[in-house]
């Protein structure tokens, strides 16, 4: 900014001398001006992108290998399963289930570089293979323990039905994936 200024402020220093000049002359003469001001984001600075052309999961796990890790604690509970009389220290368990897959993804990554020479953008398709995790947790709403009278809150009471819940949420995802796994 500075120096488009000083470039404007020395054209009228130009143009005020060959003004006086002229007078001195005592003739009559016009002069068109004309003053340019432009500006740039040409800072020679890279942008690198990427846009996915192809993307599929080359393998999952089977069902039957699942296996979720199992917790457990103990709380007290009011008035479990509806009854008003009991109220008790219950364990209750929870279960949590990581499955790791592998994504494929085919790429373009473009590398724009902004400079005054207008320099095209690079352009390469780049294979990469992803490793993935997707997490499970059992849902305690499908539990078959439940204590309260208002607020209802749900319990797994054996570390098999947290399992079995888990594990079924992990198939079905397993089952949806089946569109968008790698044709070999």
């Amino acid at each position: 900014m500075k120096s488009q200024i000083s470039v404007i402020v020395l054209i009228l220093c130009c143009v005020a001398a060959g003004f006086s000049q002229d007078n001195t002359k005592a003739s009559t003469e016009n002069k068109n001006i004309t003053i340019i001001h432009s500006s740039s984001t040409a800072d020679g600075k890279s942008d690198v992108s990427e846009r996915i052309l192809e993307e599929c999961i080359t393998s999952l796990p089977k069902g039957g290998d699942l296996d979720p890790v199992v917790n457990s604690g103990t709380q007290f509970l009011k008035e479990i399963n509806g009854d008003p009389s009991k109220n008790d220290h219950v364990k209750i368990y929870s279960a949590s289930l990581d499955i790791n897959y592998m994504l494929y993804q085919k790429v373009l990554v473009i590398v724009a570089t902004s400079s005054v020479q207008g320099q095209e953008p690079v352009m390469k398709v780049m294979e990469k293979n992803l490793k993935q995790t997707k997490h499970f947790e059992s849902s305690s709403a499908n539990g078959d323990l439940f204590a309260g009278r208002s607020h209802r809150e749900y319990y797994f009471s054996s570390p098999d039905a947290a399992k079995s819940d888990v594990i079924k949420q992990a198939n079905a995802w397993i089952r949806q994936q089946a569109s968008v796994m790698c044709s070999k």
